[in-house]
């Protein structure tokens, strides 16, 4: 307390273990989160330093890779992934031993939600560095959402799946239409679990592999009240068996009225269903060259869809004066850079147009008092804003996103944008010119060729939540929607 506001210990640490991960795992990317900007630039300092006397590992920290190195801090690691994230906490206690419960910006409203956003930035694996451990976060002495979910964080990362709790008021494996299913299925020799998931939407019933208990086969949904909690029926009958198929379950409805009627039949149902997943799970995997035809369409067209599409023409930065400038004296100065990188990219994501903003008065890493000061001359530019998913983006004035339908997927690789800096509307419009070309389509293939359209080999999360964006976007415009069987359909 009252001392530095980083620490070296922790970071020096940090720094080593970078280039452990990078002798180990060359081919995997990484990425550093802080808490703060302190610990940021501590581990920066100390990787820094070790690539003084280690010149062979330069390599690694170069600006040229598709996913580089970094080191971000809780408030600006938004819409950053990489394959592995580290993790340093940097807090811990004083020489007394006690713990401050003020964590910085945790503490202020919607803090949770910057925790929220670091702690999913990994693709693979987090590791988390902490000299402080759960039990030194005393909730009595705050009322701070964030720093309640960092104990919990913590707790998680110690102790695994076994330190979740079960939220109070959470239905019990002893009660319910699902019971009384699962009861009847067990007496057939199989092993059902109730109310199974992690996350406030629990599966009613889980039927375990016969041939593996620790797997489940099929997921049963009995119409509880987590179903009709969900707000839509599209949610409901599409939506929400879509994501689980993704995640590989498969799954069936069992109604009360069906039971009620002919208990026999809808049992000799599900049992039906159980051996088809069985034998959909058993089945060997189809080859490689198969998954390709299985494609409604091959890589050659979607570059031939690129062709039809709008060119992408980046900003090019320009010299409009140094770090020292970027101040309140000069809002209208800044303005004038911001209305310029508008008229060349809008529609465009916050943060890339702050970076190229940045770029132009020669900084690489800006401030509290920097930010503040492009917050104050965004106000007084040509932008409007549109909020979708996690990210913000900037529309200029007299751009109209209801009728937006301009795709700029033509462009070099070099100039490739990350899938979260272009604005949903305009990843609609490229799924609707996919889907132009067909009547109907798999979610998840379509998502392959938004990715494949914008220059990407692979789908991220990272673009997975910009096509489930652009999907909706097109959808809300009336130019797709969803079949019974999941597909997405062009109208």
């Amino acid at each position: 307390r009252s001392g530095k506001r980083n620490n070296m210990i922790e970071a020096k640490r940090v720094a080593e273990l970078v280039f452990e991960h990078f002798k180990k795992h060359p081919d995997r990317s990484l990425g550093v989160v802080t808490f703060s900007e302190a610990q940021q630039n501590a581990v920066d300092a100390a990787i820094r330093q070790m690539r003084l006397s280690n010149g062979s590992m330069e390599r690694f920290f170069t600006e040229d890779k598709e996913e580089p190195f970094f080191i971000k801090n809780l408030e600006n690691v938004q819409g950053d992934e990489r394959d592995v994230i580290f993790f340093s906490i940097g807090y811990g206690p004083d020489k007394e031993g006690r713990v401050s419960m003020n964590f910085g910006p945790l503490n202020r409203d919607g803090g949770w939600r910057r925790l929220n956003v670091a702690i999913s930035r990994a693709r693979e694996k987090m590791v988390v560095y902490s000299v402080m451990t759960p039990e030194m976060i005393d909730l009595s002495r705050t009322r701070s959402d964030g720093v309640e979910g960092l104990k919990g964080f913590l707790e998680f990362a110690a102790r695994g799946k076994s330190s979740l709790p079960v939220k109070a008021g959470a239905k019990t494996e002893e009660s319910g239409f699902e019971r009384i299913v699962a009861a009847e299925l067990e007496k057939r020799g199989y092993t059902v679990k109730c109310s199974v998931g992690c996350s406030k939407y629990k599966i009613d019933a889980a039927v375990a592999d016969p041939e593996d208990k620790d797997a489940y086969i099929l997921g049963i949904n009995c119409c509880s009240r987590s179903y009709y909690e969900n707000s839509t029926a599209y949610d409901r009958s599409i939506s929400q068996p879509s994501v689980l198929k993704g995640l590989g379950w498969s799954t069936m409805n069992v109604y009360i009225m069906d039971w009620l009627d002919n208990r026999q039949n809808v049992l000799d149902r599900i049992e039906a269903e159980i051996k088809k997943a069985v034998e959909l799970k058993r089945a060997p995997a189809p080859e490689e060259d198969k998954k390709q035809q299985a494609l409604v369409f091959e890589t050659e067209e979607v570059k031939g869809l690129s062709d039809m599409c709008a060119e992408y023409v980046p900003f090019e930065v320009k010299n409009y004066g140094d770090s020292e400038g970027f101040n309140e004296a000069n809002t209208a100065k800044i303005t004038a850079c911001i209305n310029e990188v508008l008229t060349a990219e809008a529609p465009v994501s916050k943060n890339a147009l702050a970076k190229k903003v940045y770029a132009c008065w020669g900084i690489n890493r800006a401030g509290a008092a920097m930010k503040r000061t492009f917050e104050a001359a965004l106000a007084n530019s040509k932008a409007r804003s549109e909020n979708a998913g996690q990210n913000e983006y900037l529309w200029l004035d007299d751009q109209t996103p209801e009728s937006y339908d301009i795709c700029r997927a033509k462009c070099p690789d070099e100039h490739r944008r990350d899938m979260a800096d272009i604005a949903p509307e305009e990843t609609g419009a490229g799924i609707i010119l996919i889907m132009s070309r067909q009547a109907a389509m798999a979610r998840e293939d379509l998502i392959r060729e938004v990715a494949r359209l914008f220059g990407f080999t692979r789908v991220t999360p990272t673009i997975e939540t910009a096509a489930a964006l652009g999907i909706r976007s097109a959808r809300q415009k009336g130019k797709i929607e969803f079949s019974e069987d999941g597909k997405v359909k062009y109208i």
